[in-house]
Parts: C-alpha cells; structure tokens; sequence
C-alpha cells in the first residue's frame, strides 16, 4: 500500500522561509504525498511550485488558535482558495466547545464550508 498517498507534507511555522517551503514542495512531489499544508500566505508560492504534479495544495485557517472571528477564518478560506488552495484545514475554536457553545461551533465550521463550495 502506497501509504504517502495519505499523509499532508506540513509545515507551519511562523519562521518558514521560502526555501523551507520549495524544499517542502520538492520532498512531497518526490515522495508522492497527498498535500502540502502551509499558512494561506504561502498558498502562492505552493500552488506554483506544485504545477502538473498530483499532490495538492492545502492551507491551514484559523491557525494556532482558532478563536478567531469566524467572518475572519470564511474570509481567509476564500483568500486561499482563490490563491489556489484546493483543500482546507480549519482549526475550530476549542474554548467555545469546551464551554459547550456547540452551535457556535457548528456556525464557525459551517461558515467556513460554505466558502469552500463541493
């Protein structure tokens, strides 16, 4: 079983340089990951670095936190996909679940579903 075809080459650093992530790029074309996961501003540099190949290209949204305004995180999930995300990872807001504010959550993630379309 080709186990690579599961696994998101990820690096979120606040410090990632741009040749940490061509070099992310070049590691998962060359071991045929499913992903590169990078903060949104990277989704660029990411989209055009992976160009004919399979692996896809991922931004993370509302990271580390998540307690960000939800209009916030739907608006950098709709920034990413138009930069070129074809998937996303959104970090929910884990105060408001362990606060069971479970509607406000649902509301978060469904607000961010909605950008992202099929």
């Amino acid at each position: 079983m080709d186990y690579a075809r599961y696994i998101d080459h990820t690096l979120l650093a606040a410090n990632a340089t741009v040749q940490q992530i061509a070099t992310l790029c070049d590691e998962a074309i060359a071991h045929h990951f499913y992903a590169v996961c990078v903060n949104s501003g990277y989704v660029p540099l990411v989209a055009e670095k992976l160009t004919g190949s399979e692996v896809k290209v991922c931004s993370v949204i509302g990271f580390p936190l998540g307690a960000g305004l939800t209009s916030a995180k739907a608006f950098e999930a709709k920034a990413a996909i138009a930069a070129g995300a074809q998937e996303i990872d959104m970090v929910i807001n884990v105060g408001w679940l362990q606060s069971g504010e479970v509607k406000a959550v649902s509301a978060d993630i469904q607000a961010v579903r909605e950008v992202c379309g099929p």
